[in-house]
């Protein structure tokens, strides 16, 4: 997670920090998984919530971009450019939970 977040535009992230009263970049790393790990654990047993982890999951790094915009602004999900389309990967973090959590 620290890795993909020390790609992003600087202003991005001092905007990010600034919100969550945050003082380093590992410290947000640290803050994503676990609001990400506390959120999936109080949605983890709805139909609809393991039917979306398993799109995002199964379509990440394809032509298929399953993830919504709240999901990248949370930095759950990391945009690239792939030439001829736009697609998503997730980082190891937070994909062993979303397997963990959700059986996946």
């Amino acid at each position: 997670m620290l890795s993909s977040l020390e790609k992003i535009d600087e202003k991005i992230i001092n905007n990010k920090l600034k919100e969550y009263d945050i003082k380093t970049i590992k410290e947000l790393a640290k803050y994503i998984i676990e609001e990400f790990k506390e959120t999936l654990e109080m949605t983890k047993d709805d139909m609809f919530t393991q039917m979306f982890f398993s799109k995002l999951v199964n379509n990440e790094n394809s032509m298929i971009f399953s993830a919504y915009e709240s999901d990248v602004e949370g930095f759950f999900v990391f945009v690239y450019d792939k030439g001829s389309y736009y697609t998503y990967y997730i980082s190891d973090e937070i994909r062993k939970i979303i397997k963990q959590k959700m059986g996946i």
